[in-house]
Parts: C-alpha cells; sequence; structure tokens
C-alpha cells in the first residue's frame, strides 16, 4: 500500500467524512441526516441506515466525489502523465495537422503575371494524423456495506478509504503508464527513430568515459532539434523543437551513470530546471534492447481522457455495492515530433551528405498560357512559360537549378526570367530566337532550342507601323505597289516599297529611281522580296511597259 496515503486517516475523523458527503448533496439529504460531530456520529450513521435511499446516496457520493478526487492525487502517479493533453470532450477522434514550407519565387517587378499566379491555386505540403479512442479499461471493485458502517463508528473511515479507492486509482495509472512506454516499442518496430549509436553507460569497466561520450551527444542533439530539419521526424516533414519543450527520458541506469550538473549543461539549463524536462523510467519498461535515452519533446504523446466515471450496482442478497471505473481516452503519439533514440546496440541512422552530381541539362518545353506545348513557333507580343530542368545523379536532386538566356535578338522588351517567363516583344525583328538553358551547378552543361518568331512585326520608331505576318510563317506580307509611269515622259519611277527589291532584267533598282522607256523597246520591271520578306501568297510580280503601252 503507498505510504503517503496513510495519514489521511489521521487528518480526516469520521464527522469530517460525513460533513464533506452532506456538504455535497442537496436539501433532501441535508434533512434527513444532520451535520455530524465527534459527539453524535452513532446517532448520524444511524439516520444514514435506517433509511435505504439516503445511505446508497451516501456511499456514492463518498466514493465518486470524495473518494476518486481525494485520493486521485495521493496514489501512485503516472510518471508521463504530465505529456497528456488534457480531456477530449467532444467525438473520439484527435485530427493532429503539420504543415510545410513555401518555395520561394523571385519578385520581379516588371514581369506580367498570368491568371495562373494570380488565381491560381498554391497548395501548401500538409501531412494529417488522426488519432482515435483505443483504450476502454474498467476496473471493478466492490464496497461491502457492513464494513463501511464498522469503520464509520470506529472512527476508521480513513483506512477503509484507502484500502478502497488505492487499487484501482493505482491500477489505472500504472496501465496508462505501461501503454504510454509501448508506443516506444511500437514505433522502434515501424523503425521510426532517428538513431545514434552510444556506449552501454551500465558497464562499470568505463564508465566515466562512456558517461562523458554520451553527455556529448545529448548536447549535440538538443541543439540540433531547435533547427528547422525533415530528418529527426517519422513523417520527414521539415520540424523544429523549441529549447523548452525538450524532453529527455533515461533509463535508471543511464541516469545513474551521467553527471546530473553535466547533463543539465547539456541542456543550456540549470540544474533546477533540468529536472523538469528529464523522466527516468526502468530500462525494461522501454522494451527495446539496448536503449539509453529518448530524445523528443512535449508533443510526442497524443494521449487525452475521454471518460473518466464510475457506475455502480447494489447487491441487496449480499449487501455490497460494485462499483465499476471506467477509464476512455485516445493512447497514441505524434508522427511530427522529433525523435532520437540513443542505443548501445543499434547502429546510427546513415545521413548522406555527398553532392548529388549533374550530368546534363533535360529538354526545354515552352507552353502558351492554355498549357499548349510551343514545339515550333513563338509569337511577338506573348507570353511563354519555359520548364526545363538540369539532370541530376540521383534523379531529381535538389541542384538540378538551370540559368535561362536568350540568343541574339533586336527587341528591348523581349526576356526571360530564370522563373521561366519568356516574353516576346512585340518590335523583335529576329526570325528566330535561340532559349538556352545552363546549369547552375555546373556550368558545362547546356541546352539550346530554337523557335521561329512569327506574329505581326510592331515598328514604334520613327515611323510607327504594324507589318501583318497573315500566315504566321514570320515574313511580312507585302504586296509591291506598281511602278508608277508617265506616259507624257515615258519615264518609269520605282516607289518606295518596304522589303521589296525592284529589277530591270539583272539590275537592281533602287526605291525612286526612274527607267525611260525607250521607242518601242518593252521594258520589264520585276519585284522580288528582299531577305525576310515576301510578296503576297510568295509570288514574283513582274510588271511591262512599252512605249505608249503599260
Amino acid at each position: 500500500m503507498p505510504k503517503n496515503i496513510r495519514p489521511l486517516s489521521d487528518v480526516f475523523n469520521t464527522a469530517d467524512w460525513l460533513n464533506a458527503v452532506r456538504n455535497q448533496q442537496g436539501s433532501d439529504y441535508q434533512h434527513r441526516v444532520p451535520e455530524a460531530t465527534q459527539a453524535n456520529v452513532q446517532e448520524t450513521v444511524q439516520n444514514l441506515w435506517d433509511y435505504t435511499a439516503t445511505r446508497n446516496q451516501f456511499v456514492d457520493a463518498l466514493v465518486n466525489q470524495i473518494g476518486l478526487v481525494l485520493f486521485r492525487n495521493s496514489i501512485w502517479q503516472n510518471p508521463l502523465s504530465e505529456f497528456k493533453i488534457g480531456m477530449l470532450e467532444q467525438g473520439e477522434t484527435i485530427e493532429e495537422v503539420m504543415n510545410g514550407l513555401l518555395q520561394a519565387v523571385d519578385y520581379d517587378f516588371d514581369r506580367d503575371e498570368l491568371e495562373k499566379e494570380l488565381f491560381g491555386n498554391h497548395p501548401i505540403e500538409v501531412q494529417t494524423s488522426f488519432h482515435k479512442v483505443n483504450r476502454k479499461d474498467r476496473y471493478p471493485f466492490t464496497v461491502n456495506l457492513p464494513g463501511l458502517r464498522f469503520a464509520l463508528l470506529n472512527n476508521q473511515l480513513g483506512s477503509f478509504m484507502t484500502n478502497l479507492m488505492s487499487t484501482p486509482q493505482t491500477s489505472d495509472q500504472w496501465d496508462e503508464y505501461l501503454l504510454m512506454m509501448n508506443l516506444f516499442r511500437e514505433y522502434d518496430k515501424a523503425e521510426a527513430y532517428h538513431n545514434v549509436k552510444v556506449p552501454d553507460v551500465s558497464d562499470q569497466t568505463s564508465v566515466s568515459a562512456d558517461s562523458r561520450f554520451l553527455l556529448r551527444r545529448l548536447r549535440e542533439y538538443s541543439n540540433t532539434l531547435p533547427f528547422i530539419s525533415r530528418l529527426y521526424n517519422p513523417a520527414g516533414m521539415p520540424v523544429a523543437a523549441k529549447p523548452d519543450e525538450l524532453m529527455l527520458i533515461t533509463t535508471a541506469t543511464a541516469d545513474a551513470a551521467m553527471d546530473v550538473e553535466a547533463l543539465a549543461a547539456a541542456f543550456n539549463i540549470t540544474k533546477a530546471e533540468f529536472g523538469s524536462r528529464k523522466i527516468v523510467v526502468p530500462a525494461n519498461d522501454f522494451g527495446i534492447d539496448g536503449v539509453q535515452a529518448v530524445l523528443t519533446t512535449n508533443k510526442f504523446f497524443v494521449v487525452a481522457d475521454n471518460l473518466i466515471e464510475t457506475t455502480s450496482l447494489f447487491n441487496p442478497a449480499k449487501l455490497t455495492t460494485n462499483y465499476w471505473l471506467h477509464h476512455w481516452q485516445v493512447m497514441s503519439a505524434s508522427r511530427f515530433a522529433p525523435l532520437v533514440m540513443f542505443n548501445s546496440k543499434r547502429e546510427s541512422t546513415v545521413i548522406s551528405n555527398s553532392d548529388t552530381t549533374v550530368t546534363g541539362v533535360g529538354t526545354i518545353t515552352i507552353k502558351d498560357k492554355t498549357g499548349t506545348v510551343q514545339a515550333a513557333n513563338v509569337i511577338r507580343g506573348t507570353l511563354y512559360d519555359v520548364n526545363v530542368s538540369a539532370t541530376t545523379n540521383p534523379a531529381n536532386s535538389d541542384n538540378d537549378a538551370v540559368t535561362l538566356t536568350l540568343g541574339a535578338h533586336t527587341s528591348q522588351f523581349t526576356y526571360i526570367t530564370n522563373n521561366g517567363d519568356l516574353f516576346i516583344g512585340p518590335d523583335e525583328e529576329s526570325q528566330t530566337l535561340d532559349i538556352i538553358a545552363t546549369s547552375t551547378d555546373n556550368n558545362g552543361f547546356v541546352n539550346t532550342t530554337t523557335r521561329t518568331v512569327v506574329g505581326d512585326l510592331i515598328i514604334p520608331w520613327p515611323s510607327p507601323e504594324v507589318i501583318p505576318d497573315t500566315d504566321q510563317d514570320g515574313l511580312e506580307e507585302v504586296t509591291p505597289e506598281k511602278p508608277g509611269w508617265d506616259s507624257t515622259t515615258n519615264v518609269i519611277t520605282i516607289p518606295n516599297q518596304r522589303g521589296v527589291q525592284y529589277k530591270n532584267g539583272a539590275t537592281n533598282l533602287n526605291n525612286g529611281a526612274t527607267v525611260n522607256v525607250a521607242n518601242g523597246t518593252p521594258v520589264t520591271i520585276t519585284a522580288v522580296a528582299r531577305s525576310g520578306f515576301e510578296l503576297a501568297a510568295g509570288a514574283t510580280a513582274s510588271w511591262t511597259f512599252t512605249y505608249g503601252v503599260a
């Protein structure tokens, strides 16, 4: 029997017990049962026992309202109970949600944002765990009415209640502790720990050196876990533990081997502060071979009470009342809490720090705002999305970034950003455009793709005009003007037509040139497109002039 309960029998005499119950009841009970004193205890007990309803009301109140509340703080306590998260008042499920991190995007004041950026969906990395009520235990115990009456009349009610209440309460607390410790074993089966190999400090031959090594590793991880990392929690989420959340659960042998002052220093706190962050348990209660300690946070346990209640049934044949202490709980643990185990028989978890190798640059894909791939042409005045990344070994590693640049172009409005935004200036005169991707981590790898520039060409200066490209082939649609002929002077004047070269036989004629028509001699003027332009439908136009006849 727990020794700290015994003094309660001296603190509370029978009159105190009777009045404590009386104060909890209604007026009808208080009318039938007078306030007790040391002088009238026997009379008060007799009044209780003469009326069955009042007697049953007294016994239930003594067990439920007085006994359970009073002894709950006096019996053996589950040392892990501080990790519990309170009472689950509604429902039977706890939802645990963990959000990840966002991907940064370069800010560019001159960038034209598409609908996808402004109104699209930008999901956050999210993981969810559901913890359900999975413990529904009951503990039966019996109140013997003749024994209770004897205890009341002989001022032994404290001892009677101690014997009665300590067993179900202690049983409940012990089972809760064992179930919570079993969570460490279940996580070990799932290989959810980040393991750190340390010496077995229970080995007395080198306990001093081994203990110092264990302390160094504890300090290393107590200083590491406050930084965001995906390495130390089973869910692989970006998680950081606040320093005041860190909790060390260690075995009794490991705790005995370590210097408490040094252990507190490992957590950068005082010895007094560290006392509230350390739980010492027997090594066997872990159920994990070689475990010395587990470093986690006070958010590891997801344990919540759903129902704590007693029910009763009177047995008239034996003059006893049977009680059942019901305890329902969510008994679970978080996948998002850092969890580091220091074990003497497990190899340390290996974290690969080797650099990934860039092996090349992948295919460059260009899409318009509808998501259609542009495999041949890009249109002036249009925004595109360029997607490409470096190829790595292993694949899809973090160093797959590329730098995007453009080949020769004429328009100051034609640009490409490292976000993959490609805009073709409306005044871009180049017929083709090269998009160049260079691996950032190793700029020796380059991939280039070429697109034909099509669409109407806008000339903003010095003479604003729009040169159409109705068939989207990148060439200006030119219908040349017919050379002007003055029949009086028989002089042909070559018109000023952009992109068109006029020829008289093999002779090139500049814009504004004149040609004389001799008597009876035909003169043929042929219009051909200069490089980068075309005649209507790709034809060659010609005009023949004879003296007096056009």
